[in-house]
């Protein structure tokens, strides 16, 4: 439509006006489609590009730090942890899995958390897995160590629909069997399809995570709640053998999991309590 517009413009002005018209405005006119058709998209670079090369500048080093700290918590990101888990270890494939837990939610918040009940930032939302999940202390908003994950979220969140949850969001929601979990079979199914990576007493063995332990997630964690950790172990494991678990036998060994010894809810200690609520005035 633009060009049509150019040339019927050239074609019936006169010749005295052409020349000056071309010479003022010509580049104008050449960038013009590009503005009436908007932005052009850039090319999100792999991960696997970005870990090859010799200099990043500042977004894609964040990006590059974010990386490791979620795939190598216990070198990246030891400052604030405290057990020997991951990030990578609940979410798979270093938060690219759909139905593992995927990273790619940076356009989901903020947003209302009741765990805490307030409107999270996804500053707050990192910070507060390094309390439960790794069971460690919260870093303060401006760690680097939250900044690069964040930088991290929103690399694998290009493309996404702000306000929109992506495809694959968090993990299955496993439908209602009829029966309640049962821990006693969980422990059967335990022993044949789990121990063999994570222990027989869900110590964990070379980079398969603890289930339980004092090395393990607390029980204020997300894996902590018997159908949220159903779901992820319905979806995806045991490793290569995903959802041939039926949503029963997912449920027991979940409860099974669950009934061990763990580290207590940090929401139950005072001192934590007391420091969130001071640095509410910091992250709104």
């Amino acid at each position: 439509m633009v060009d049509w517009l150019i040339r019927l413009f050239f074609n019936n002005c006169p010749d005295s006006l052409k020349k000056p018209f071309k010479r003022r405005f010509g580049l104008l006119l050449l960038l013009l489609p590009l503005f009436i058709a908007g932005p052009v998209q850039s090319e999100q670079l792999p991960i696997e590009s970005l870990l090859q090369r010799s200099y990043l500048d500042d977004y894609y080093s964040n990006v590059v730090y974010g990386y490791r700290i979620v795939t190598e918590t216990e070198k990246y990101g030891a400052r604030y942890t405290g057990n020997n888990l991951r990030c990578s270890n609940c979410h798979l494939n270093a938060g690219r899995k759909e139905n593992g837990l995927p990273l790619n939610v940076a356009g989901m918040y903020p947003k209302w958390r009741s765990k805490n009940g307030r409107r999270n930032g996804i500053g707050l939302r990192i910070r507060e897995c390094f309390v439960y999940s790794l069971n460690g202390i919260m870093p303060p908003e401006d760690a680097p160590e939250v900044m690069a994950v964040a930088a991290y979220i929103s690399y694998l969140s290009h493309g996404e629909t702000i306000g929109k949850a992506p495809a694959g969001r968090g993990v299955p929601t496993l439908p209602d069997t009829g029966y309640d979990p049962n821990p006693a079979s969980g422990k059967a199914i335990y022993d044949q399809t789990c121990a063999a990576c994570h222990g027989s007493n869900g110590q964990g063995i070379a980079h398969m995570p603890p289930l339980w332990g004092m090395n393990a997630y607390n029980e204020g964690a997300g894996m902590a709640s018997v159908h949220r950790a159903a779901g992820f172990i319905w979806a995806n494991m045991p490793l290569g053998q995903e959802r041939t678990l039926s949503h029963q036998q997912a449920l027991d060994v979940s409860a099974y999991i669950n009934m061990q010894i763990r580290p207590g809810d940090p929401r139950e200690y005072k001192l934590l309590k007391l420091f969130e609520t001071v640095s509410w005035f910091f992250d709104r």
